[in-house]
């Protein structure tokens, strides 16, 4: 009974913690579109707070430890890569995706990024794929396809830009779980995750300081700013990585498929987005797609 209470504490972590990076999404979207807010400004205050929110809360557990990262050069250079294009174009261009398309586009498109690992670890190890993985991603693509032309394939629902940056952030997803591998391993996902999300903040401020451009802010802006730093980034974090205490990470990771899903829920609650069941069943087509990649085990 014990070992079932962990599992179903697991879940729901993982399960809360993709939703609230959903629910992001869609309050990024809203603040976009309705107050004037720029995505460059969004994602700077965005990886600054969320940055040092989390280092705050790693120093006050463990001390001076929190450095550790940094003392030598070689993880040093490590995380300013990561910072650099697995936090600062990742961030940057999810968020373009929803300024030139949605919430619900941009979060499906994201998704696919372990379908992208699958095809690095392909070239990386020069093997020839399996008919399973060959299978996933062939599904993946007729279900990105359907999704950014709604069922007509001889023209594109979306805006070109918006299918680059979701694709993009796609790609930099990937980029964002390859390339920390041994230093995450080494001193932990909390400290590379914050020490990548500050780091990348600060370097970001040389192309957009959070001091330009700042829009006039209501209360609505300020607390879906909040939630997009706290609850969508810091507590969506800590949500999935906790889970993996309790359910192995690979079923976590599955579960992820609340993003998307939510995503569009939202999206037509609150945004009054129409949901079209074309737009349905792409997400479906992607997100089994995802799945057939896990249970093959090529993304471990």
């Amino acid at each position: 009974m014990n070992k079932m209470n962990h599992k179903m504490r697991g879940i729901m972590l993982a399960i809360t913690g993709a939703i609230f990076w959903g629910g992001s999404g869609v309050c990024a979207e809203y603040i976009m579109q309705t107050k004037g807010i720029s995505s460059s400004w969004l994602v700077s205050v965005r990886m600054l707070s969320a940055g040092t929110i989390i280092l705050s809360y790693l120093f006050a557990k463990d001390g001076k430890k929190a450095f550790d990262l940094l003392r030598t050069r070689k993880n040093r250079l490590n995380i300013l890569v990561f910072s650099l294009v697995g936090v600062v174009l990742l961030q940057f261009s999810f968020f373009k995706a929803i300024e030139s398309s949605n919430a619900a586009t941009a979060t499906i498109l994201q998704y696919l990024s372990p379908i992208f690992i699958v095809i690095f670890f392909i070239i990386e190890s020069k093997k020839i794929p399996n008919k399973m993985s060959v299978f996933s991603i062939v599904l993946s693509l007729v279900g990105t396809a359907l999704l950014v032309t709604k069922g007509d394939l001889t023209s594109l629902s979306i805006s070109t830009e918006g299918l680059f940056w979701g694709l993009m952030a796609g790609v930099l997803g990937a980029v964002y779980i390859i390339q920390p591998r041994k230093i995450m391993a080494e001193f932990g996902t909390i400290a590379v995750t914050g020490w990548g999300m500050l780091i990348g903040g600060l370097i970001f401020q040389l192309y957009h300081p959070v001091f330009k451009d700042v829009p006039r802010l209501d209360m609505t802006s300020l607390l879906l700013i909040s939630y997009i730093v706290v609850f969508g980034t810091v507590f969506s974090y800590i949500c999935l990585l906790h889970s993996t205490r309790f359910i192995p990470a690979q079923f976590s990771s599955l579960l992820t498929s609340f993003e998307p899903l939510s995503s569009a829920l939202f999206s037509s609650l609150f945004l009054g987005s129409v949901i079209l069941p074309i737009e349905v069943v792409s997400m479906l087509i992607i997100i089994f797609a995802v799945f057939l990649l896990s249970r093959n085990g090529d993304m471990e």
